[in-house]
C-alpha cells in the first residue's frame, strides 16, 4: 500500500471510525455485513498530499480501501482485516477477505 493510502486511511480511522464506532454504518463510510462484522469503507481521490520521507512529491491517487471490523462493547473495535479494493475489485477477492475476517473473529471469540 502506498504511503499516501496509509496516511489517508490512518486519518480516516482516527477522524471517522474512532469517533463514530459502529455508528459508521449509518454513513457512507460503513456497511453492516452481518454476524458481528462490519466494513469501514474509504473511497477518496487524493491530490497533492505532500511528500514522502525523501522529499519526493507524492502523485495524486484514487483510494478505495476496505477494513473489516467488529464492535466489542461500546469502546472497542477489533480490526480483523482489510484490503485495497482499488487494486482488485473482484467479488471473489471480496468474499475471500470477508471470510478471512469472519474466521479471525471466530478465533478471537473462542479465546474470550
Amino acid at each position: 500500500m502506498s504511503l499516501t493510502k496509509q496516511q489517508v486511511l490512518g486519518q480516516a480511522m482516527n477522524n471517522v471510525l474512532q469517533e463514530l464506532g459502529i455508528g459508521v454504518c449509518a454513513t457512507e463510510f460503513g456497511k453492516q455485513l452481518g454476524k458481528g462484522l462490519f466494513e469501514f469503507r474509504l473511497r477518496q481521490k487524493v491530490g497533492d498530499v505532500g511528500a514522502d520521507k525523501a522529499g519526493k512529491k507524492l502523485p495524486p491517487e484514487e483510494i478505495l480501501l476496505r477494513v473489516f471490523c467488529h464492535a466489542h462493547g461500546n469502546k472497542l473495535i477489533l480490526l480483523l482485516g482489510g484490503y485495497d479494493k482499488g487494486e482488485d475489485a473482484s467479488g471473489k477477492r471480496q468474499d475471500k477477505e470477508i471470510a478471512e475476517a469472519r474466521a479471525r473473529l471466530t478465533k478471537w471469540k473462542a479465546r474470550k
